[in-house]
Order: C-alpha cells, then structure tokens, then sequence
C-alpha cells in the first residue's frame, strides 16, 4: 500500500484503490487528489465458535455484540472509511436488507446483565484468532486491541493470537472447535445470497468443505436460504432475505461490526472513473485530460 501511495503521489500512476484508513484521511486534504468511497457489499465480522465454549450460549453472543462500541471502531480506527453493520445482509443490497433492524446498540449494561443470566457475572477469557493483514480486512490488529479493550469492560479477558493471512485462513477454515472462540473474517458478495449459503448454512461445516467455521446451525435459517435460493421472484427473495437478516441478528453467530467503504483515490488528470457499489472497477468511460 505504500508504494502504491509513493507512486501515485511521484505522479508514476494515476489511479489507486484500497487504501488503508491513514493514507485516505491524508489524501482527502491533498488538492491534487480526487478522493471517492462507496459503501458496498462487504461485511467484516467476529465468526463465534457456537460449538463448544461460552459462545454456546446465545445470551454470551448477544452481550459480545453489545459491548462493542463499533461506531467508535469506525470513527476512530477506521477513520469513517465504514459503516456499522447489522447483520449478514450488508445494507448495499438495499432491495434485501432490512433497513429497519438496527446494529446491536453500544449498551455495556445490557451486556453484563446478560452475562449474570448466563452464568458468567465473575467473567470470562475468551481466545480471538486476528491475521496481520488479508483481503476485505479492516485493520485487523488494531480491531482486535479495541475489540479486547471493549470487552474487558464488561469482565470480558480477550487473549488475541495472531497469524499471517495464509496461516490464518488454514487455521479459520478448518473450523473453531479446540482453537478459539471468535475470528475475525471479511467477505465481499455480489448477491445477498452468497454469504449465508457459504458461511452460515448447516451444509456447510468445515466438514462437509463449507466455511460455516463457527458451527452454527439453525433449521430455521436453513430453510429460508434454501427458499430465498430457489425463488425467481425478486420480491419474494427480498421478504425472505429480510427474515433471514432478522434471524441471524437475534441468534447472533457473529460479533457483526462494519461494511467497508471501498476507497479510490486519483490524481486531477484522471476524468470518467466512479466507484460502484458492486465494488466493480469499469473504467470503459475513464480517460486522462492531457
């Protein structure tokens, strides 16, 4: 990334993309510079291990999610180059998101009190697998300290192992059970239908070649992707999205946290470019004003 912003700012290239958080909010201030973001279709999240552990417990779940302060993580560590998330429909697919389900709301309180229901009053430690870097991730290491910080004020103890991204993924994929109790992951779709499938179906356990790596399994979500799948009418895959949406944000198998806005930064020379909330890059129309 920073030679990408070494060259562009040499005036060696004309167009960069996916920059980190730094190199946007400095490039934003640059006259010489066009800055755009687009929110798209990308989740970044914890994957809970709802398996074995305290993560078993849907109220430990829950509380995880409301003790995370993701607006901060967004405005501060992220520099507002995200969106807080609600779900696993990221709010791109505005015909299938449920624009009326709010992200878990910061309420520390909430949080513990859902901790004494579970058992948990004395606290607890939790293990979290966090990668140095990897695509769609959002400053991972620095989510992860503020990630640990939140949660040691409701008596939560976060032990962070981190791993570069090859090892990682190896490690994440072959499922949870006996290595951690969350994971950080990021996806980026061009349907509503392609994260839940691979990622939170009970077809798709690491076992069974899937990505479910947390283990979740609801027959009620089960159904509504297949459903939602197997329909051709469009108003009809958004009602059902919308309920799976719903669903998944109650039973909480994810800490869910933010979408990323994907960035792209060019020089003034560089006209007929925009971004799209595909996260598609056309260029067809782009030219460079000599």
């Amino acid at each position: 990334p920073m030679t990408r912003v070494a060259e562009l700012m040499a005036g060696g290239i004309d167009l960069v993309t996916e920059l980190s958080p730094d190199n946007v909010a400095l490039l934003r201030d640059d006259a010489r510079f066009r800055v755009q973001e687009q929110t798209g279709p990308h989740l970044w999240f914890l994957i809970l291990n709802t398996r074995e552990g305290p993560c078993r417990d849907r109220r430990v779940r829950q509380a995880l999610n409301y003790a995370v302060d993701k607006q901060a993580l967004v405005e501060h560590v992220l520099q507002g180059t995200a969106t807080v998330a609600a779900g696993p429909v990221p709010a791109a697919f505005d015909w299938a998101h449920d624009a009326g389900l709010r992200p878990y709301a910061h309420d520390p309180a909430r949080a513990r009190s859902l901790l004494r229901q579970a058992g948990y009053e004395g606290g607890l430690t939790l293990r979290l697998l966090t990668p140095t870097s990897g695509s769609g991730m959002l400053a991972p290491v620095r989510m992860a300290a503020a990630i640990q910080g939140d949660l040691a004020k409701v008596g939560i103890a976060v032990t962070i192992e981190t791993y570069e991204w090859n090892t990682y993924l190896a490690k994440v994929n072959r499922g949870l059970a006996g290595q951690a109790d969350m994971a950080e992951m990021a996806w980026m779709t061009n349907d509503p239908d392609t994260l839940p499938y691979l990622a939170l179906r009970s077809g798709a356990l690491p076992a069974q070649g899937g990505f479910n790596s947390g283990y979740y399994e609801s027959p009620r979500v089960d159904a509504l992707i297949e459903r939602a799948r197997a329909s051709v009418d469009r108003a009809e895959r958004a009602r059902l999205y919308r309920e799976l949406h719903r669903a998944v944000h109650e039973d909480a198998p994810w800490l869910f946290v933010a979408s990323w806005r994907q960035n792209a930064v060019a020089t003034r020379a560089l006209r007929g470019f925009a971004l799209e909330p595909s996260f598609f890059l056309l260029l067809h129309s782009a030219y460079k004003r000599q």
